[in-house]
């Protein structure tokens, strides 16, 4: 379109990266920063991350503690841009601008919503999703306990049909066990109990650890029957 050789593009975009109006946070992909952006030395993620993924052909949806902040679950803003993407892929670090990568090879099958940001249509999990990966990716988001709170505060936007929908999709049990067992010490009650009747339907379920990173002791940790949850951490909600 410029009328340029290729090697005449590539030494005006390395003109342009020389005085921080162009960056680059992918090989051969490459980011205009506005004015506004140039103390961030990039654009923020939510703006460049669809057409990255675009340029990359790769599947993708804002998740975790960033998709929970699109529904005002936000208590802390989170540091990382997190992205839920198919393979593995190297974290970014576009001058202030970070962005983590976590791997789900089936993310295609889950619900996801657009949120239009000011220059991009950005894929972000829907509330149900993202409260199941909350629990399923408790060390990408920082714990327990930042988990309950971004639970307390997302529980409002997770609807209970929607919710049941993916319970049903869904054949893994330890996710709805930890997610039911949380929301009902959070107070809840009738999206718990949508799980728990739910878990009731199924044949078997086995006890499991609420902290899967931490050892449980059959001696001094207690059972919830309810649940079936090995209770080896504690957890409280900062709200």
């Amino acid at each position: 379109q410029l009328g340029k050789s290729r090697a005449a593009t590539i030494l005006s975009i390395e003109h342009l990266r020389k005085h921080q109006k162009v960056v680059s946070p992918a090989r051969g992909f490459y980011v205009i920063v506005i004015p506004e952006y140039r103390v961030y030395r990039c654009l923020p993620a939510e703006y460049f991350i669809p057409y990255l993924m675009e340029y990359w052909h790769e599947k993708y949806y804002a998740c975790l503690v960033t998709a929970a902040s699109y529904y005002g679950a936000a208590h802390q803003q989170p540091q990382t841009f997190q992205v839920m993407v198919q393979q593995n892929r190297e974290s970014i670090r576009c001058g202030k601008v970070e962005v983590d990568f976590i791997i789900n090879k089936n993310l295609g099958l889950y619900p996801t919503q657009e949120f239009a940001t000011q220059r991009s249509e950005l894929v972000v999990s829907s509330p149900e999703t993202t409260a199941m990966d909350l629990v399923n990716y408790p060390k990408q988001c920082g714990g327990l306990n930042r988990i309950a709170t971004i639970l307390d505060e997302l529980q409002d936007a997770i609807r209970e049909q929607k919710l049941l929908e993916l319970l049903e999709f869904s054949s893994q049990l330890s996710w709805k066990q930890r997610l039911g067992y949380i929301l009902d010490k959070l107070g809840a009650d009738s999206l718990a109990q949508v799980i728990l009747q739910h878990l009731q339907e199924m044949k078997r379920v086995d006890y499991i650890p609420l902290n899967s990173s931490q050892a449980a002791d059959a001696h001094t940790n207690t059972r919830n029957e309810y649940w079936k949850i090995i209770e080896n951490s504690n957890f409280e909600s900062d709200l």
